[in-house]
């Protein structure tokens, strides 16, 4: 969405809530964060990404699955979102809430469910919604105001109130249907996931991944969850790692932190690469 588009639905957002005028501030903070709102969606995405992937940790549990977490470990997902969030973007706890926005306090409510748990403090606050659902790889995020009417009367057994469907629709989206990095395991076959994950050298397993999924944009962060190991780069590496594996092959790991390996793959069609990205290539490309 362009700047004048976003501009239009804010202003046409505000003019039909005049009384929410209070998360203009707060959603400009967070668009003027990033170029365009796709690149937001790519923020917001990653930030949820690595949440959900530190509470699932499968270097050590060997789980990809939000369904293999005890309930306790769900209620954690929300927390950790918060710390990312808050890293992310370099904000100040709040004295009251979670965050400090704009001089506001603003409370950050993460559900991989369909609503909000909303309590008692939050009441009359601005707060940031996200909704995560991994198995379809996909996000929202927004802001709204808890007022009264925004939630159902009713509360759970500590006193917290769900956002009502009426009141769904005074929540300002800066990111609706957003493309949340997928879960790499979780839509894998099951055969081929036990293909790359069985065997017992990291660097084996890393080889297995890259030439399994060749021209795919590979993450550090998967790389580290194949290799299961502190120096889980090494096992990429030359001298024994997975490029040494893979060479005989004709197949070349490529890193978007290397200067020249960047350059090939920009010309391959690969953009915006960092050193968090891996890509694995025919040597005769």
């Amino acid at each position: 969405m362009s700047k004048l588009k976003i501009n239009e639905y804010l202003n046409e957002y505000f003019s039909k809530y005049p009384d929410n005028e209070p998360l203009r501030s707060i959603a400009e903070f967070f668009l003027n964060h990033s170029n365009n709102d796709s690149e937001l969606e790519l923020i917001i995405g990653d930030v949820l990404r690595g949440a959900l992937d530190e509470v699932i940790d499968m270097p050590r549990t060997h789980r990809f699955s939000l369904d293999e977490l005890e309930k306790t470990e769900k209620t954690y997902i929300g927390t950790k979102v918060e710390i990312l969030f808050r890293d992310t973007f370099e904000l100040e706890k709040g004295n009251k809430l979670d965050l400090m926005i704009q001089g506001q306090n603003v409370d950050v409510k993460n559900t991989i469910g369909s609503n909000w748990t909303i309590p008692s403090e939050a009441l009359d606050e601005i707060c940031v919604l996200l909704q995560t659902n991994d198995n379809k790889s996909s996000f929202c995020f927004g802001l709204v105001i808890c007022r009264n009417h925004v939630l159902n009367q009713g509360k759970n057994r500590d006193g917290k109130r769900t956002i009502s469907k009426k009141g769904k629709e005074e929540i300002l989206w800066l990111v609706k249907n957003g493309a949340l990095p997928k879960n790499f395991f979780l839509h894998m076959d099951n055969h081929l996931r036990q293909q790359i994950l069985s065997p017992k050298g990291g660097a084996t397993r890393l080889a297995n991944l890259f030439r399994s999924f060749q021209g795919e944009l590979i993450t550090r962060r998967l790389v580290e969850c194949v290799a299961r190991q502190k120096d889980y780069m090494k096992r990429i590496r030359g001298n024994g790692g997975a490029r040494d594996i893979l060479a005989p092959e004709g197949l070349l790991i490529l890193w978007g932190g290397n200067l020249e390996d960047k350059k090939k793959l920009k010309s391959l069609g690969f953009h915006d690469l960092n050193s968090e990205h891996f890509v694995c290539i025919k040597t005769n490309i």
